[in-house]
């Protein structure tokens, strides 16, 4: 329980998540956990959503980026390879549903910033009174940023993985770095004008292409308009791993290899060098109080996170679906788009607090809280 109370604690600190959510508030929603014995769930806190299933960028750690249609988070984020996206009255319909409940609507894929409806989708969320954000590449950010702005957009994340040379190697693109930068100014600018307030995010996700940067990344970006970097750690599944995990549950919940390729080699990750980047990070940032680092790993941790991938980095079990839901393009929702896949219903077809409270959306939390986590589990950031 220890793991699940510090977990509680930084959870505010996540890009997805509401930050004024208080303690007692997350303590109450996990309630039913440890009460319903039918495996009921209160509302979610957050709804992430997978709007489309394009992107225009070619990321190294990415299985979308790498087109790895073997990956469960492939085949989550492409939908069959095909352009799926959610449409906007049904994305309404979905919004007057969860109105009573006011959770943080989160639009994190596949590149928000691709799908049309995108202005409209966050005017109508705020005008109901729910907190929106969205996390995107950047691309596009310029052409949309006083849209965006005049959406009233509660909270944009970023991800950017390095300086400009380094970013755009990683993301495939000879202009990733700048088009982003670009972006956050004008949206910036755009929200000074209309005396909007919103929260602009940086995401450095840390691997093995960029873990000796985090110094030099933070002089560049401590310059930019922004409110929080958050150096976070690659959701990955090794074929070990998956291997390990399908003996005992491939015909239920199969587990595939994600995130792992020939450019995305956690191993490769120096834990001495890393940790003293952080040191260097922390040192600097203490007038600023800009940076976050999630999890906030110990040496040892580091270590066991990039080397030792089938051990668990806590005891903590998995209460994903207790807090949050996902809606990818297709219309299914799923546990998560990193998890299994387990689809409790569509909204295309029902509504979406029918399928939240619904037997399958039960069945699937009955059996993750009888098992806590499982083998493939060990390096979800749900779990560590």
């Amino acid at each position: 329980m220890i793991d699940e109370i510090k977990k509680a604690f930084s959870a505010k600190k996540h890009a997805g998540i509401d930050k004024k959510l208080s303690l007692p508030r997350l303590m109450w929603q996990s309630v039913p956990y440890f009460t319903s014995l039918e495996g009921k769930a209160r509302p979610p806190l957050t709804v992430y959503w997978s709007i489309n299933s394009v992107c225009n960028m070619f990321c190294k750690m990415c299985d979308v980026g790498q087109a790895n249609k073997d990956s469960n988070f492939y085949s989550h984020l492409r939908v069959d390879d095909k352009l799926h996206e959610i449409g906007i009255e049904r994305y309404k319909g979905v919004i007057d549903e969860l109105k009573p409940y006011k959770p943080m609507i989160a639009i994190t894929a596949t590149e928000p910033l691709l799908y049309e409806p995108l202005g409209e989708a966050i005017e109508y969320t705020r005008r109901v009174g729910m907190n929106i954000t969205i996390t995107t590449n950047g691309y596009l950010l310029s052409k949309r940023a006083e849209e965006l702005a005049q959406a009233g957009l509660s909270r944009l994340s970023v991800s950017i993985d390095g300086d400009e040379k380094t970013h755009n190697a990683i993301r495939g693109r000879r202009d990733g770095f700048q088009k982003a930068t670009q972006g956050i100014i004008a949206y910036k600018e755009a929200c000074r004008n209309l005396s909007i307030s919103s929260e602009i995010i940086v995401v450095y996700t840390i691997t093995n292409m960029n873990f000796d940067q985090l110094d030099s990344f933070y002089d560049v970006m401590i310059q930019m308009p922004i409110d929080r970097i958050i150096f976070s750690y690659m959701n990955f599944v090794t074929d070990e791993m998956a291997q390990s995990h399908n003996l005992i549950w491939g015909d239920k919940y199969r587990a595939t290899a994600n995130c792992i390729n020939e450019y995305t080699q956690p191993s490769d990750v120096d834990g001495d060098v890393l940790k003293r980047q952080i040191q260097i990070v922390k040192a600097k940032d203490k007038a600023q109080n800009k940076a976050i680092f999630l999890p906030d790993f110990t040496k040892d941790d580091i270590y066991k996170f990039h080397h030792e991938p089938e051990k668990f980095m806590s005891s903590g079990r998995c209460m994903v679906n207790w807090f949050i839901a996902e809606i990818i393009s297709s219309g299914e929702v799923i546990p998560y788009s990193r998890c299994y896949y387990v689809p409790m219903g569509n909204i295309n077809q029902k509504p979406f607090m029918d399928i939240w409270t619904g037997e399958k959306a039960n069945a699937w939390r009955r059996e993750l809280r009888k098992q806590r986590r499982f083998p493939a589990c060990t390096r979800c950031d749900q779990v560590f």
